[in-house]
């Protein structure tokens, strides 16, 4: 082999070298862009725990250059309200954030309610995937302890201090109380009689402040109390108990922005209200003798029998001495609000004529019947946006966080693999061989150049 020919062979060596060399970094470079790196992040539960922004302030450096990347975070705790809602933005903001769960926890959840009556109950039901011991407290310490506990459990609480919690192992669902009902009042829209008396009376003794327009014409009234302009701020509830002539636009636009109505016995005739009765008189069902002193007091008041209107729910049923069940209490939306009918003319007699027991019984059925007209009462959230009333909260924080990042990854999902990462953390084509590398691929190329450059020299030239 002459000389002239060996530094041919260097020279394409030479550029060879350089063209592989461009392709292997090219090649590497699309490989990293494809696989980005994963940021594992293991906070102190002091953190994952804090409440204030103290948390996401310590967050917000780590997480400076990782725009491009996925973030995986360990959890030995399930995140505060404010670091699942950080995280949750963080994921909205196009940063993807994948956790794994050695938490422990279980998927706990409660909810509280209260009937909107006076001096109602606080009804806390919570579920769990687990059978371990649910403990109940409030401000002022434990409230109950049930050691196995079912996959849904309910209390029944006079009252409580808020914060509400339910606890189970790592797992804690807080909520809050909702308000009393017992601050707006309820009209009573009837004519002078025994009916609306009774009626009024078994009202303010479960605890209600009415007040009342007794009509005693088509143009004048007596009035209870201190009768106002229908206003939700002032009146849960409107009572119409006979088909004496009513402000049937002012009923609709109240029972439209959320108020309950009740139709009782005759207040089913009033042809001005027939768009927002739930169910339409037909005939007379005569009263049962005696029955008012047996164990089916109803059967002893006369009443309609009702075609149910569509859409409207029957909550209750008589017995009938035809074999068939007839509707005692009916009740449908409208609008926003609730309207509930019966149809039972004369339900004095089941407090006057009736048992012992009548008086409590009639003062349960007008409770029952105004219940079912209002909304129960709802423990208010201090969330204020749309996509923040979709998610579960603090009465379910397991599910929030899935709701905000997803399900968890598998407990081993965090270790990265050696051969997964190039030294500087992102990912290479792990197809390309070493010797084919970028550096050896230059330096072979140094070195062919020089060989080259020496052979020329040892022939004279340059």
């Amino acid at each position: 082999m002459t000389r002239l020919l060996f530094e041919r062979l260097c020279r394409a060596l030479a550029f060879a070298a350089l063209l592989t060399a461009l392709w292997s970094s090219l090649r590497a470079g699309a490989g990293a862009e494809q696989t980005p790196r994963r940021v594992s992040l293991s906070l102190p539960d002091s953190i994952v725990a804090d409440t204030s922004a103290r948390g996401v302030g310590v967050l917000r450096p780590l997480l400076a250059d990782a725009a491009p990347d996925t973030t995986v975070l360990t959890l030995e705790l399930v995140p505060s309200s404010t670091m699942r809602a950080a995280w949750g933005a963080m994921a909205a903001a196009g940063i993807p954030v994948q956790w794994v769960d050695r938490t422990g926890a279980a998927g706990l959840a409660a909810s509280v309610s209260r009937s909107a009556v006076p001096g109602a109950a606080l009804t806390v039901r919570a579920s769990a995937n687990t059978s371990g011991a649910l403990v109940l407290r409030d401000a002022g310490g434990v409230l109950d302890s049930v050691p196995r506990a079912e996959p849904s459990l309910s209390w029944q609480l006079a009252g409580a201090s808020p914060p509400l919690v339910v606890q189970q192992g790592k797992s804690t669902a807080r909520v809050a109380l909702p308000d009393s009902a017992g601050a707006k009042r309820v009209l009573v829209i009837a004519q002078p009689g025994w009916e609306g008396k009774f009626v009024v009376a078994a009202l303010e003794e479960a605890g209600w402040l009415v007040d009342g327009r007794l009509r005693v014409s088509p143009s004048g009234s007596v009035t209870l109390g201190a009768p106002a302009r229908l206003d939700l701020e002032r009146y849960a509830a409107v009572v119409v108990l006979d088909s004496m002539s009513v402000d049937a636009g002012a009923l609709q636009a109240f029972v439209a922005r959320g108020g309950g109505l009740v139709f009782g016995g005759d207040a089913l005739q009033i042809s001005a209200l027939a768009a927002l009765r739930p169910a339409r008189p037909t005939l007379v069902r005569g009263a049962i003798a005696g029955a008012l002193l047996s164990d089916d007091p109803r059967a002893g008041l006369e009443a309609w029998e009702l075609a149910v209107a569509p859409g409207a729910v029957v909550l209750q049923e008589d017995r009938s001495e035809h074999g068939h069940r007839e509707p005692a209490l009916v009740a449908r939306r409208a609008g926003r609000g609730r309207v509930v009918a019966m149809p039972y003319r004369e339900t004095w007699r089941w407090r006057m004529q009736g048992t012992n027991n009548g008086a409590a019984e009639h003062r349960r059925w007008w409770q029952g019947a105004l219940a079912a007209a209002i909304p129960s009462a709802e423990q208010p959230r201090a969330d204020t946006t749309a996509m923040q009333r979709a998610l579960p909260g603090g009465a379910a924080p397991y599910a929030d966080l899935v709701a905000r990042l997803g399900r968890a990854l598998p407990a081993d999902s965090a270790r990265v693999t050696a051969s997964a990462v190039t030294d500087d953390g992102r990912g290479a084509a792990s197809d390309i061989p070493r010797i084919l590398s970028a550096p050896v691929l230059l330096l072979l190329t140094l070195l062919v150049l020089l060989a080259e450059w020496s052979s020329r020299r040892l022939r004279g030239l340059r």
